[in-house]
Parts: C-alpha cells; structure tokens; sequence
C-alpha cells in the first residue's frame, strides 16, 4: 500500500480540462530571429494564458472530480503531490474551490503540498514571489532552468516519490528532457529510481514514446501505461491506483 503519490500535469491535462492553447509558431519564430525580447514573448504568453483561461470552453470537470475522489477515498495517511509544467493555474484555482466548500480556512488534508500546486516551469498566476520557479519556455536550453524555493521543492519531491502518475506530458521540449536527465542523476541513490510510473495519455503512440523515455533514464523503475483520457480514467475510478493509494470502493 502505497502512502504518498506525486502527480506530475502536462500539456495534456489542461487540454483534458478545455485548454488546448498552445504558443504560435509564428511567436517562437519571433523569438528565436530576435523580432522580438525574451520579456515580451513571456508577457505574450502570460496575458493569452490567462485570457484563454476565461474562456467558455475551459470546464475543469477532470480536476474538480480528481479533487473529489482524492478526498473520498485516499487511504488512511495517504497524501498526495501536485507538480505540474503548465503555465496555466487551472489546477490551483481548483483547489481552492475545493477549499472554499469543502474545508474554508484549512488545507485540504489530502495533499502534502498543502493547498498549493507546484510549477516547475512557472506560472502566469497572478503575485510575483522569489518562492516561485523562473518562467521557462519550451525554447529554452535544459540548462536555464534555475533553483528556486518552488522548483526545488517540487525536484525533491519526484526525487523521494515511489508512486508517480504522469498526466499528459510528452518531454519533448529540452527544459523537460532536462528534468528527466537531473533526475536521473540521483536516481541510483533515491526512491525514483525504483518508483512506479503510471502513465496517462489518450494517444498510444505517446504512451510508448514516454514508456521508452523513463526506462531508458531510469532503468529499475516499473511503468504502467493507460491509454485513456483523464476525464474518462477518473470516471471509471482510476483502478490501477486502487490497492495503492486509494481504497476499494
């Protein structure tokens, strides 16, 4: 039985929750030909996110009825691990929902990272804090990405974890091949070496691209691919985490 479970959100999981904007790329090319400064291109980004975030097609229903589940049925002492690369805080406003029904005043007493969801990438959440990890683009180098209180704590979390559920992330872009190469750095002395990894994505031909990817930077690691949506894995009760870190029904 498992008794604390990270889950990393990419790309795909704010398209599972009506959120398929993704950078033009027309806008990269801008960048990377020098039209335009690494600042306006971040402030591009940051101002479209939280514009498409307003949009009626944005519906949250995966998060909101993960939350849900989190909370009915995480084993006794069971925790769990919000990291995610998204720009987007989608997830985070989520949780606070949660909050604001469920427990107002208090963290929800499922998830370790308190009331918060971590950002490897950065955020186009509203609030600048030194806490917060630097905003990344997919056009950076592995090496740009920088320590902070946020992304450190999120680095460390994945490096003690045994059970990670991967939700909608591909690592194609170098800044996340690079998270896979710094974790696989210490994965002969720490727990992610040996962890299990859930994989979820509607499109086959990604299950097998990441699969390849976790066993070739970590070679001991068990990985276990659904090919499914994470609206439809939710609603039929996420079985391959039953036994794990949620109780039977």
């Amino acid at each position: 039985m498992q008794r604390d479970c990270l889950w990393l959100f990419g790309r795909g999981a704010s398209i599972a929750n009506g959120l398929s904007w993704a950078v033009p790329i027309e806008c990269i090319d801008d960048l990377i030909e020098g039209r335009i400064s690494r600042e306006e291109h971040q402030s591009l980004i940051i101002e479209t996110v939280r514009q498409e975030m307003q949009n009626s097609s944005v519906h949250c229903r995966p998060y909101r009825r993960l939350l849900n589940f989190m909370a009915n049925r995480t084993v006794g002492g069971g925790s769990h691990r919000l990291v995610t690369t998204n720009w987007d805080y989608l997830l985070q406003l989520e949780v606070e929902a949660w909050i604001a029904v469920n427990k107002p005043g208090y963290a929800p007493w499922f998830l370790s990272t308190h009331s918060s969801v971590l950002h490897l990438n950065g955020t186009a959440e509203p609030g600048a804090s030194p806490y917060r990890s630097p905003f990344l683009l997919e056009t950076d180098a592995a090496d740009y990405r920088t320590n902070t209180i946020e992304a450190n704590k999120a680095f460390n979390d994945l490096l003690w974890s045994t059970l990670v559920v991967i939700i909608g992330m591909s690592f194609e872009c170098d800044i996340d091949k690079g998270l896979l190469a710094s974790l696989h750095a210490h994965e002969d002395n720490m727990p992610i070496g040996e962890a299990l990894f859930l994989v979820v994505d509607p499109f086959k031909g990604t299950l097998d691209n990441i699969a390849r990817k976790i066993s070739r930077y970590f070679p001991r690691a068990n990985v276990q691919l659904v090919n499914s949506g994470l609206e439809e894995w939710v609603d039929t009760g996420m079985p391959e985490l039953v036994g794990r870190i949620f109780d039977q029904p």
